[in-house]
């Protein structure tokens, strides 16, 4: 089964520096207690969850770069 990130969720993503799944997952858990916006803490909840849900191997697969709508 394969997450797909919205475009939103991949800019988010590369606002960090994660090299894998897990580590991603621990920065996003770091910064939620900082976010004071309820649609960024939504999507910082969706995310963990599509994460915790895939591989480690689909994580790799993601491309990670900033992308337009």
């Amino acid at each position: 089964m394969m997450n797909k990130f919205t475009v939103e969720e991949i800019n988010f993503m590369c606002v960090f520096e994660a090299q894998n799944r897990m580590e991603m997952m621990k920065e996003i858990r770091r910064i939620m207690p900082h976010i004071k916006d309820s649609d960024m803490e939504d999507l910082a909840g969706q995310m963990l969850r599509k994460l915790d849900g895939m591989t480690d191997k689909e994580f790799a697969e993601i491309s990670l770069e900033a992308v337009e709508e």
